[in-house]
């Protein structure tokens, strides 16, 4: 692939730090109502407050805020590893759950020390703030100035597509900011095979922060410019060898959750129709709109499953660059040919279920993609496949204005329209989707130790559903996008969590109750049944008896006799996936160190040597 200019390394170095320092200024912008909520009322004046201590009032802010609670509350209240949440649904997986924030490093750093609703701020604005540095970064591998660089960074930062799913508590889906760092690890793979241990390790924390759509729509993306780098013999001899130790290295880094994760996929597939298109109008329409009632006729969803502003310049300026792009014949030609194919794939895929043939049913085939409904959700790859064709459009426009003359004169003019459509871009789409980033503010979270004195609920509203992890209580109500329910039989209210079946055949006495663990005193004058007021899973494992797999609640078959009954509940394949993430983090260490390019060529030619020695 071609890269910038050169510059010597002091200069390099200032404008990195230039469109690092640019790329915060356009988080600030965006992301101010995170911090200081603002709201104006008819016949009011505009009230603020501090919200750094409280997230959004939707339903999914609150979800993630409770599994962040649930988490922070087994780790640092009970000192137990989070594997199951005993408050929502009636009981249901955590570790398990492959949208859940644990064990994401943001997680890790944070959880012991701020408030979930600003732990989570922190990683909304630290995402933010990567996507707009890999941006930068791939705009700088193109050639780009630092004024193209922040101009792809802001529609990659602030576009209206993070501003309603984030806004909307989506914590998930912040990963599509990473969408820049992987496309540049795997062209920069192509030279040197050790870019792609930096693309693995980032599909693994694409897995440990919980990406259930980002990680698979990104691969895709991934998966197309792979495809049309391998027609180029150049580009084959240096990616094929990335593609193969990626494709090693990734799964065994995200071993350790990947495989809890899939295990409990494979008892509880989630399956679900390809019932949504789109039309290339509309996608224009979801780029262009700033208002939208949050009905949109002709769809199964609502606008903001679709909205994603970035304004009419943006899109002029992709349509130009795609029209030049295929119209010019130079050295650089393939790979404008490969950025614009990876941006009609993309599009291809944001159309959904079209009439004729439909990419996204194709992919949709795949069992991975059949747990993916909702086709528009590759909208914001498809904004930084566009943002990317704009910073190759100023660069192809620069260097044919450098042989015009007075070269001074028209240099400086087309940089100043630069900057003044960089401020006026950047003005319009952080005013326009930063006020949807912060929706509502729920009351602040309780800071105190979580009770162990645990038993569901009756059912309150679902806004409370955050605080149950402190106040120790379940709900059989769910809100999960897991294929899951409360079990029948659950019982709500206070008193005992447990019961023997017949009640006659003995006693039981709890010993004490956390998230992952439950301990009886048993005593039985015959074989009976110890039944937990919980949805039974097949992690719960116990020290005594054997659990009855067919119970909807969580049973264990006891013989006659006096004993303490200790239940855990321990992800199926977490040891397994210990085990080979520590091959993964050994084996990426190993070809950091010695797959150097020469290194491999040395390794190349010999190969080619045995090759034709045993022909």
């Amino acid at each position: 692939m071609a890269d910038g200019p050169p510059s010597d390394g002091r200069s390099g170095r200032f404008e990195a730090v230039l469109a690092a320092l640019g790329c915060l200024v356009i988080v600030a912008a965006f992301a101010r109502l995170t911090a200081w909520y603002c709201v104006s009322l008819p016949g009011r004046p505009m009230a603020c407050e501090l919200a750094l201590f409280r997230h959004g009032s939707t339903d999914d802010w609150r979800y993630f805020a409770g599994v962040w609670e649930a988490a922070r509350v087994a780790l640092r209240d009970f000192h137990q590893f989070p594997s199951w949440n005993p408050y929502h649904c009636g009981g249901i997986v955590l570790f398990q759950d492959p949208q859940a924030p644990f064990p994401g490093p943001l997680f890790l750093l944070t959880f012991w020390w701020l408030p979930a609703a600003t732990a989570m701020k922190v990683w909304l604005w630290l995402h933010l703030w990567a996507g707009g540095l890999g941006a930068c970064a791939v705009g700088r591998s193109l050639g780009g100035r630092v004024v193209d660089q922040l101009f792809a960074a802001t529609l990659v930062i602030a576009c209206g597509f993070c501003a309603e799913h984030f806004g909307g508590g989506h914590l998930s889906f912040t990963p599509f900011l990473l969408f820049p760092w992987l496309l540049l690890a795997l062209r920069r793979s192509v030279g040197d095979v050790r870019w792609s241990v930096v693309l693995a390790g980032l599909l693994a924390l694409c897995v440990y922060e919980g990406a259930t759509y980002p990680l698979p729509l990104m691969f895709f993306g991934l998966a197309v410019e792979a495809v049309l780098r391998t027609l180029s013999p150049t580009d084959r001899r240096g990616l094929l060898p990335s593609l193969a130790v990626t494709g090693l290295l990734f799964p065994l880094l995200a071993a350790f959750r990947l495989l809890p994760v899939m295990a409990y996929l494979a008892e509880h597939p989630r399956l679900v129709p390809l019932d949504d298109s789109m039309t290339v109008a509309e996608i224009v329409q979801t780029w262009t709109v700033r208002e939208h009632e949050r009905g949109f006729p002709g769809h199964v969803f609502v606008w903001p499953e679709y909205g994603d502003y970035i304004g009419w310049v943006p899109v002029a300026l992709v349509a130009v660059a795609l029209v030049t792009a295929l119209a010019q014949h130079d050295a650089r030609r393939r790979e404008r040919l490969t950025a614009v194919a990876l941006f009609a794939a993309l599009a291809w895929c944001t159309l959904g279920n079209i009439p004729g043939f439909s990419l996204f049913g194709l992919l949709h085939e795949l069992p991975l993609y059949k747990s993916l409904r909702v086709p528009s959700r590759f909208l914001h790859p498809l904004t930084v496949a566009g943002a990317l064709l704009v910073v190759q459009l100023a660069v192809d426009a620069r260097r044919a204005l450098s042989a015009l003359t007075p070269r001074r004169g028209i240099m400086a003019a087309f940089t100043a329209t630069q900057v003044v459509l960089l401020i006026a871009v950047a003005a319009d789409v952080t005013a326009t989707n930063g006020v949807r980033l912060q929706q509502g503010l729920d009351p602040e979270l309780p800071r105190r130790p979580a009770s162990a004195a645990f038993h569901q609920a009756p059912g309150e509203d679902y806004w409370r559903w955050s605080t149950y992890a402190v106040r120790g209580q379940g709900t059989p109500a769910c809100y999960v996008p897991l294929e899951w329910g409360p079990a029948p039989g659950l019982r709500v209210g206070p008193g005992p969590q447990q019961l023997l079946e017949p009640p006659e055949a003995g006693t039981v006495r709890a010993l004490g109750w956390s998230p992952n663990a439950l301990r009886f005193e048993v005593a039985l004058d015959r074989p009976a049944r110890l039944v937990v007021n919980q949805n039974h899973e097949s992690s719960w494992r116990t020290s005594a008896g054997v659990v009855d797999r067919a119970r909807p609640l969580l049973t264990v078959s006891l013989p006659a006799g006096r004993r303490v009954v200790t239940l855990r509940h321990v992800p199926r394949g977490i040891e397994t996936g210990a085990v080979l993430t520590a091959l993964g983090l050994a084996l990426s260490a190993w070809v950091l160190r010695r797959g150097t390019p020469a290194r491999v060529e040395a390794l190349r030619q010999r190969a080619h040597a045995w090759l034709a020695n045993a022909g």
